[in-house]
């Protein structure tokens, strides 16, 4: 009986051996889906993730938690944007825009006190003393207002962070300019050029001292000091109105003088030159006009009486002037036209 070598015995699948005898890895089979081998994949670097166990996330969140703690949690605290000196000055400039009296006076009264009590709790503060000194101005007090300006200009001199001196300065010289002018209204001269020289003797040399100056001449009829320091004063500020406007009536009083003398021709120059420094000084223009009328210098005489026509529209001496100016030039209806114009009789 044959065997059947199907059944009977089963042949074992070979086993891959190398060369040494070492068994080999027993080769892939293939099936239906080819499997591809895997690749290891080569770390480029931490991966960001949504776990507290992700180092970049923990020090994101802290990062975050920092962010919203600034702007949201953390508050400055509130720095005040006015000095606490400026309390009192502001209540001073209050009362100089109300129009109320009593609550003018009251501002005032309590801007006052606010600043002397400053004054005492910052005895060494230059800007406080400026602005009592500056309380003392608008009260009318000029002395105590000199006082406290000064004290200003010896604690800020040199100061650079918050300069205060050249503040002081310009607060110094109104001061001594307004105490002058209101003794210069009570006719208290000698006091006044006291009050000058004082400011002089603080450095503040400025034209507006000097003017004050020849103010003071000029009202005590010293005409050629006065002239000096008005003279003093255009040689630093040629435009100065009020040196302008002084110098100018000089020159028409001395004009007159020459004009009484009968020199003519001198105080034509002197007219002249009143009406240069003083354009709207129509009287200078009257006796201007005049003068060129005695010399028989009738066109020049007649724009000298409607210069003095645009100043003084109303003015009769300037009317009856150029009235007369016609007459002689024998334009006798222009004459009569201005005398009906102006209701003069001839």
């Amino acid at each position: 009986m044959k065997k059947d070598i199907n059944k009977g015995s089963q042949k074992k699948p070979k086993q891959n051996f190398d060369k040494a005898g070492q068994l080999l890895a027993k080769p892939m089979q293939k099936s239906g889906i080819e499997q591809k081998p895997k690749q290891e994949s080569v770390p480029t670097g931490s991966k960001f993730e949504w776990n507290f166990r992700n180092p970049k996330f923990r020090s994101s969140l802290l990062f975050l938690m920092f962010v919203i703690f600034f702007l949201f949690i953390w508050k400055e605290p509130e720095v005040k944007s006015i000095d606490p000196w400026y309390e009192g000055y502001f209540l001073v400039d209050s009362s100089m825009k109300v129009s109320n009296p009593q609550l003018k006076k009251d501002l005032l009264n309590q801007g006052g006190n606010k600043l002397r009590e400053l004054v005492k709790e910052y005895p060494y503060h230059s800007k406080v003393h400026l602005l009592l000194g500056i309380y003392y101005e608008v009260s009318g007090k000029w002395d105590s207002a000199i006082a406290e300006h000064r004290e200003s200009m010896r604690l800020g001199a040199g100061g650079t962070i918050n300069p205060i001196e050249q503040d002081a300065k310009r607060q110094l010289l109104i001061c001594y300019l307004n105490k002058s002018n209101q003794q210069l209204q009570l006719a208290q001269y000698s006091e006044a050029r006291k009050t000058i020289d004082e400011a002089i003797a603080q450095n503040l040399n400025h034209p507006d001292l000097d003017n004050q100056i020849g103010i003071i001449f000029h009202r005590q009829a010293m005409l050629d000091s006065a002239e000096y320091y008005y003279n003093k004063v255009i040689s630093v500020v040629p435009n100065h109105q009020s040196a302008s406007a002084n110098l100018g009536a000089i020159c028409f009083i001395k004009g007159n003088n020459l004009l009484k003398a009968n020199k003519t021709d001198q105080a034509i120059l002197m007219y002249q030159r009143a009406v240069s420094l003083a354009p709207k000084n129509s009287d200078a223009f009257i006796n201007l006009g005049y003068v060129y009328t005695l010399q028989n210098k009738l066109d020049d005489a007649a724009k000298s009486y409607q210069k003095a026509l645009e100043i003084k529209p109303d003015n009769k001496f300037a009317i009856s002037g150029l009235i007369n100016v016609y007459k002689r030039k024998g334009d006798i209806r222009m004459a009569e036209s201005l005398s009906k114009q102006y209701g003069l009789n001839q």
